[in-house]
């Protein structure tokens, strides 16, 4: 039970952050929203609310990382897809409403809390890293993918802002066809991974709710 109520505090935690920001998310705000017996995050988050907004990050980037690596794309433009459809499913599933917790975090912090803003450079830069080996594994030259892979993070986080703003997916898409004139032209053959099932986007059938950014 202990560990449950937990693991509540911090998806609670994750979906206040994402909408609101880390100032803006109060421990009795994630206490309501969780159901937990109240007194117990303190218990739990000995540490406050860095604490809390760190484990906040793990939970979503295992989140994050744990659907890129499903991806079964064998083209660059593929990989670029199934990166993109998972923002654009937050984007929709919110109304526009939510962003990324990892931005959250990072946009509301002071740039001397060393330890938060380490998990949230390596929390960037896991994202970063697998990217650009998918990249790779389906054909870009190791030398461009990693700019591609940041500028893709960076699009997405920038176009989730405006999206907030306009209450819309416009500026995702607009975003996200401009981030695939930077692929290289696909080569035949090129890549090991699996090919999506005709007549589907590569993410579309995933439900929207697997995924708290």
């Amino acid at each position: 039970m202990s560990k449950e109520s937990r693991a509540r505090m911090v998806r609670s935690a994750a979906s206040l952050i994402r909408t609101r920001g880390m100032t803006a998310t109060s421990f009795s705000e994630v206490i309501e929203a969780s159901g937990a017996p109240r007194g117990s995050i303190y218990h739990h988050f000995p540490q406050g609310k860095d604490q809390l907004a760190e484990d906040a990050i793990k939970w979503t980037s295992d989140r994050v990382l744990a659907h890129q690596r499903e991806c079964p794309a064998t083209t660059p433009q593929g990989v670029l897809d199934w990166f993109i459809d998972m923002w654009r499913q937050t984007v929709v599933a919110s109304g526009g409403a939510a962003g990324c917790v990892v931005a959250g975090v990072a946009v509301d912090t002071m740039p001397d809390a060393e330890a938060l803003m380490g998990v949230v450079r390596a929390t960037f830069q896991s994202w970063v890293d697998l990217l650009a080996e998918q990249l790779v594994a389906t054909g870009v030259p190791s030398d461009r993918a990693r700019p591609i892979a940041i500028a893709t993070l960076a699009g997405m986080e920038g176009a989730l802002i405006l999206c907030r703003s306009e209450r819309s997916a416009r500026p995702l898409e607009a975003v996200a066809s401009e981030l695939k004139r930077l692929l290289p032209p696909s080569r035949p053959g090129s890549g090991t991974r699996r090919t999506p099932p005709a007549g589907r986007s590569p993410a579309s059938a995933r439900n929207a709710s697997r995924h708290s950014r």
